[in-house]
């Protein structure tokens, strides 16, 4: 027991305040952070951590100085940079950390409280948020499933065909729709689901991806959560979204005409666990 004691007292006596601050100085930078997580992905040319990271050269060069020097970055190879085990564990201790964080999570009631703060072009009712949205033109890559589950089946392939060219990483740069095709129906217990992302429009897809080009069109916008909502009551009775529902009730009253264009449901955050999971219902409009 003493020694126990004795130990853990002469591991904190050697532990100095000033080589910590500056262990972790390394890090203090958003693009030094910016890096290392570009690094936790796989091992990166400086040419492609140049254009992922829109710094210039020198500035780069300095960066990668400063963490191969604290050894949270080595350089295996002439230009050809990697994470090292110290700077995968500092990686992950600082998100692990923040994610916990009271001030992450303030943010995030900062961020869902201004999306949805009265603006001209929004409308609140006293039951539903609702934000006026106006999609442009884009490209996609469709794939689709018919099932008894087909959204987790095309969420599969889409998956499959999204991962590996890196999409999922930037889901504001290509957004994921999805949508019914075709919709349930009593006399059967298959239905549809296609999934959508944006996709440069010189892209070459898989076989069973299809290209479309989708035109774009106005929408009323409310957020949800899915796991919520689909183990809730009104799902068992009604055998839909209460979202959709109270967004159509909404529509009713607003004064705005149905849009002809596709109905959509967009993935905010495919990544998170069930229980997080956010999805924002649009519904088309025109005035």
């Amino acid at each position: 027991m003493n020694s126990q004691s004795d130990e853990g007292k002469s591991v904190k006596i050697s532990l100095s305040a000033e080589s910590i601050a500056n262990y972790f100085l390394a890090v203090s930078h958003p693009k030094r952070i910016e890096i290392l997580n570009l690094l936790a992905e796989e091992s990166m040319d400086f040419a492609d951590l140049l254009r992922e990271t829109d710094l210039r050269k020198t500035a780069l060069s300095n960066q990668l100085t400063t963490l191969t020097d604290r050894h949270l970055v080595k350089r295996v190879s002439h230009g050809h940079y990697a994470l090292t085990t110290d700077g995968k564990n500092v990686l992950r201790v600082i998100i692990d950390t923040y994610k916990k964080s009271r001030l992450r999570k303030e943010e995030e009631r900062e961020r869902i409280l201004e999306r949805y703060s009265y603006r001209s072009d929004e409308t609140m009712t006293k039951d539903i948020q609702v934000e006026i949205v106006q999609l442009e033109p884009m490209t996609v890559a469709s794939v689709q499933a018919i099932s008894k589950s087909p959204e987790d089946d095309a969420w599969k392939k889409m998956v499959s065909f999204a991962e590996p060219r890196g999409l999922l990483k930037d889901l504001k740069k290509n957004p994921i729709f999805g949508f019914n095709s075709p919709d349930p129906s009593p006399e059967s217990g298959k239905y549809g689901y296609e999934f959508w992302i944006r996709i440069d429009p010189d892209m070459e897809l898989d076989e069973g991806v299809t290209k479309k080009k989708f035109d774009g069109g106005l929408y009323a916008v409310t957020r949800c959560n899915l796991a919520k909502e689909v183990a809730s009551t009104f799902m068992q009775e009604h055998g839909m979204l209460e979202s959709w529902f109270k967004l159509g009730e909404w529509f009713k009253a607003s004064g705005y005409k149905m849009g002809t264009h596709q109905g959509l449901e967009k993935s905010i955050n495919p990544n998170k666990p069930d229980e997080d999971l956010l999805l924002d219902l649009y519904w088309p409009i025109k005035k």
